[in-house]
């Protein structure tokens, strides 16, 4: 090989190695028998509503306990935590601004909270998926009496005329920090963008409203100029915004077809991949049992892989599983006198039936008015519940088993159950999730 070559195969590789340092991890990958996980919610703290994550030092050892308790016990492999904007700023209630810094606006104690947790995730064997929850979806000037980031709110940022600027540098920049601060970024199974502008920790409104078409409008809006910068940012998988099929009887929802009550499916399909050209590494969505086939007849997560696409249902995420403890009587569902049992495992058993990436259930454990848990307030597990999860750990391993895997590798707000289902807006997440 003559010098010049020789120079020239040199200069190739370093531009390769550069473009590999700087390049995004893009390659998205469940583990063998797919992601298991819970809503995590401990109860540390004798107020239920507790913000455990913004005082993560004292409660430590307690939370490294439970997350061990959980693999050990129960045999999951993700945990599911809101990351709020409010505990992220330096001072509450003043969001970051355009051209500021990390280091401007935020909280970064917060930051060193959220990676350590994500390091304890991993040593306790475990990934974790982060809700990144922003509620400036929509200007405070539109619906503004139930818009949540108004002037006069201690915690949540105002939403201005053009909020998705603030927004898009808010998602990229809490990536970009926590993913720096956390020695194991690869436990951070994937980002999801997420947010409500009535209730904080919620669902998106991305379903169409007759009455209220200017809510639509503005969150296209905004997915449409947040997007690109959420999934650029950092190195990790990311989630599209969270899905909700409405399956509320009563009201503005009485009578609505299936197209209506799927029409956040339909939307965020288009604007992401028809429109921008921009597919999300996993589709995520709130689930509700007894939909497939629903009382009227609809098989209603065959119409969602269908609006999804050829081959999503492998890289969508069941979650929010509604077991005891969830009010579902305000639903066209026959599940209301079914008991949680016997919920569960019918959404595992669709999970398995459609071959989705995996489920999540809501929540680890109760608090005083949330009976939900898989655990009792005083930490007794719920052997009727603990026992399906067990059995689909199994099955997991199974599959791993099977596939040369022994062990999957370490991965490198209540749900809108009453008031979505009574009003068709997302219902407000537990004050825990603060």
């Amino acid at each position: 090989m003559n010098r010049a070559a020789s120079a020239s195969l040199l200069a190739g590789l370093a531009l390769a190695a550069l473009a590999l340092a700087v390049a995004p991890v893009r390659a998205f990958a469940t583990p063998r028998g797919g992601w298991r996980g819970v809503h995590f919610n401990p109860q540390v703290a004798a107020d239920p509503h507790f913000p455990w994550l913004l005082l993560y030092a004292p409660h430590r050892d307690a939370v490294r306990s439970a997350l061990r308790e959980l693999v050990r016990e129960a045999r999951l492999n993700l945990v599911s935590v809101f990351v709020m904007i409010p505990h992220s700023l330096r001072t509450p209630g003043r969001g970051n601004r355009v051209g500021e810094r990390l280091e401007d606006w935020a909280n970064l104690a917060y930051l060193d909270n959220v990676a350590a947790f994500v390091d304890d995730c991993h040593a306790a064997g475990l990934s974790v998926e982060l809700d990144l929850v922003d509620n400036r979806w929509v200007p405070h000037t539109v619906d503004p009496d139930n818009h949540i980031g108004k002037p006069g709110n201690p915690w949540w940022p105002v939403a201005d005329q053009n909020p998705w600027e603030e927004a898009a540098a808010w998602y990229a920049q809490m990536i970009a920090g926590i993913e720096a601060r956390t020695r194991h970024p690869e436990a951070i199974a994937f980002w999801c963008m997420m947010g409500n502008y009535t209730h904080g920790a919620a669902e998106p409104v991305l379903w169409s409203d007759a009455g209220r078409p200017e809510v639509l409008h503005w969150t296209e809006r905004f997915v449409k100029a947040v997007w690109p910068a959420f999934r650029r940012a950092g190195r990790r998988p990311k989630a599209a915004p969270i899905l909700l099929p409405i399956f509320a009887r009563g009201g503005y929802w009485e009578g609505r077809s299936p197209e209506e009550r799927l029409s956040g499916f339909t939307h965020l399909k288009r604007w992401l991949v028809d429109d921008l050209r921009l597919p999300p590494d996993l589709w995520v969505m709130s689930a509700y049992p007894f939909c497939d086939p629903a009382p009227d007849g609809v098989r209603y997560l065959e119409r969602i892989v269908r609006i999804l696409g050829k081959g999503s249902a492998r890289r969508l995420l069941s979650t929010d599983l509604k077991s005891e403890g969830h009010d579902l009587s305000g639903t066209i569902l026959d599940a209301e006198r079914r008991p949680g049992a016997e919920r569960l495992r019918w959404q595992l058993e669709k999970c398995r039936e459609y071959g989705f990436a995996g489920w999540w259930m809501w929540a680890y454990q109760d608090t005083p008015s949330d009976r939900t848990g898989l655990r009792g307030r005083d930490g007794a597990w719920k052997r009727d519940l603990l026992d399906i999860v067990r059995r689909a750990g199994r099955q997991g391993r199974a599959a791993a088993m099977a596939s040369g895997l022994a062990r999957p590798p370490p991965a490198a707000c209540r749900s809108c159950a009453s008031a979505v289902q009574a009003t068709g807006v997302a219902a407000a997440r537990p004050a825990s999730a603060l």
